[in-house]
């Protein structure tokens, strides 16, 4: 448990090659240690700026579930090692979980240190990934840092769901069966809202009364991530259900309940 953080993907790196970084990775986690890590290949997601929805080769990766955090005793030298539970994974329906020892950087980055396999010869190989914690916005009359955790769960249906929402970022993952959806959004204040290219920011769907952006969309199902940044003021409550319902789509008719709300 800790202070939910907004994490920003600067580089990865499979050994021995150079660091790089194709993709806009931001990952979520909450108070409790729910997180949401999302992906998205950052040349395939300009040429799609424009369109209504993104294709599938615009999305890298997409997981979410619980972390779970072993802090080292000797400060000088490794933070922690933690261990990522994936309860939904946008590439499998019975993901693994990954883990990772992060290292701190003197400008405060961290660096993150584990193996994985390599994606052409498949052989286990050590990687790094360097992240850097961005500023969580505060909102409301009170001015209040806030951070919102929502899950779908309905195996008889096939349907697994998470979105979280902290400070000005939201993102939503949804499987049923193997269907995926996919959201990002972003809270722009007004003058760089107008800066949005028209054909985005005029369509009501993709932007909500205040300030909200959606930046990324894949798939055809409903997250609930336009209602929990639409929610200027008042708690939706431990355990609040809010239903995502059209009569044009069964996909659409799903429960969805909060699983953590906290404000600092």
């Amino acid at each position: 448990m800790g202070v939910p953080t907004i994490s920003e993907r600067k580089h990865y790196r499979l050994l021995p090659a150079e660091p790089e970084e194709p993709t806009s990775t931001i990952v979520l986690t909450s108070k409790d240690s729910y997180f949401i890590d999302v992906r998205i290949l950052r040349g395939k997601l300009e040429q799609e700026k424009n369109q209504e929805a993104n294709t599938e080769s615009c999305l890298n990766w997409a997981f979410a579930g619980k972390s779970h955090t072993t802090f080292s005793q000797d400060s000088s030298k490794q933070l922690s090692h933690t261990v990522w539970d994936h309860w939904i994974d946008s590439r499998s329906n019975n993901p693994d979980s990954d883990e990772g020892d992060m290292w701190v950087q003197p400008n405060g980055d961290i660096l993150e240190k584990g193996k994985n396999s390599d994606p052409v010869s498949g052989e286990e190989t050590e990687y790094e990934e360097l992240w850097h914690d961005l500023q969580v916005e505060a909102f409301g009359k009170k001015h209040n840092r806030s951070s919102l955790v929502m899950r779908a769960d309905q195996p008889e249906r096939m349907i697994r769901g998470m979105a979280v929402k902290i400070g000005g970022w939201c993102e939503g993952l949804l499987k049923i069966g193997d269907g995926l959806t996919v959201e990002r959004w972003e809270w722009r204040s007004t003058d760089s809202a107008s800066n949005v290219a028209p054909t985005e920011a005029s369509k009501e769907e993709k932007r909500t009364h205040n300030d909200w952006i959606r930046t990324f969309r894949l798939g055809d199902g409903t997250l609930p991530c336009k209602d929990m940044c639409s929610r200027s003021f008042g708690k939706f409550g431990l355990n609040a259900v809010l239903n995502t319902i059209t009569n044009n789509d069964w996909k659409s008719d799903i429960e969805w309940k909060v699983v953590e709300e906290y404000y600092w």
